[in-house]
C-alpha cells in the first residue's frame, strides 16, 4: 500500500502512522508506525507489516503478508514531516478476496486448472512464475517457468520433465495472474503444487492439493 509525500522543497519524515478502519461500529486500529528511526508492527499485525518504501525519499509505503478477511478496510497513512505542523495524509480501501480452494479434485485423463493470483493495490510487474510439485514418493520436480527479460520486454514459459507439453499458462501475467492448466491428467501428478510469483524482491505463493481419482470403467 503505497504512501509517498511529494515535495520539490528539501523536506524530512520522521514520524509515520498507518491506521485501519475496519467500519462504523469498529474501532479505529493501529497497524505500524515508525519514529525515531524504529518502526514497530501493532497487535494483530506483528510479524505480517512491514514498511517497504525508502524513508529517506518520504516514502512510507507498506506491505502487509498474509492477508486476511479481518484485514478489510481503510487504511490511513499519515506522515509528518520536521519542521512541519501540518500532517500528510492519504487513504488506501483494502477489499479482501474470498480465498481459493486449496485442495483440487479431478479424474485421470482431464484437465485441470490451478488458481495463482498475487492481489496488489500498487502497480508491479511480474518477473519470474514458477510452479513446483512434490509427490509422495517422487523428490521436487519443476512444472512450469515463466520468466520476463525487462530489457528486451518479452517473457518466456516452459514446462518441464514429465509435465513437458501438458502445462500451459492461462492466467494473464499483467494482472499478476500466474494460473496453469494441466492436461491430460496421470495418477502420478497427485500431489503438492507450490506457485511462486515473483514481482521483483516481492514473492508471493501458494500450495496446491490435488488429488486424482481412478479413470472411471468404460461401459461395453
Amino acid at each position: 500500500m503505497g504512501c509517498v509525500f511529494q515535495s520539490t522543497e528539501d523536506k524530512c519524515m520522521f514520524k509515520i502512522d498507518w491506521i485501519l478502519s475496519s467500519g462504523e461500529q469498529a474501532k479505529d486500529e493501529y497497524v505500524l508506525y515508525y519514529y525515531s528511526n524504529l518502526s514497530v508492527p501493532i497487535g494483530r499485525f506483528q510479524n505480517r507489516v512491514q514498511l517497504m518504501g525508502d524513508i529517506l525519499c518520504n516514502d512510507g509505503s507498506l506491505l502487509l503478508q498474509d492477508v486476511q478477511e479481518a484485514d478489510q478496510g481503510t487504511y490511513t497513512c499519515e506522515i509528518r514531516l520536521k519542521g512541519e505542523s501540518q500532517v500528510f495524509k492519504k487513504a488506501v480501501v483494502l477489499h479482501v478476496l474470498p480465498e481459493e480452494p486449496k485442495e483440487l479434485m479431478v479424474r485421470v485423463g482431464e484437465m485441470i486448472r490451478m488458481g495463482c493470483v498475487f492481489q496488489s493495490t500498487e502497480v508491479k510487474h511480474v518477473t519470474k512464475v514458477e510452479w513446483i510439485f512434490s509427490g509422495r514418493r517422487a523428490k521436487e520436480e519443476i512444472v512450469f517457468r515463466y520468466y520476463h527479460k525487462v530489457r528486451m520486454s518479452v517473457g518466456y514459459s516452459q514446462s518441464w520433465g514429465h509435465f513437458q507439453n501438458r502445462v500451459n499458462l492461462v492466467g494473464d501475467i499483467f494482472r499478476n495472474d500466474g494460473s496453469i492448466v494441466l492436461q491430460g491428467v496421470r495418477e502420478s501428478d497427485g500431489g503438492n503444487y507450490t506457485c511462486s510469483i515473483h514481482l521483483g524482491n516481492l514473492v508471493f505463493k501458494k500450495t496446491i492439493v490435488l488429488h486424482v481419482s481412478p479413470e472411471e470403467p468404460r461401459k461395453w
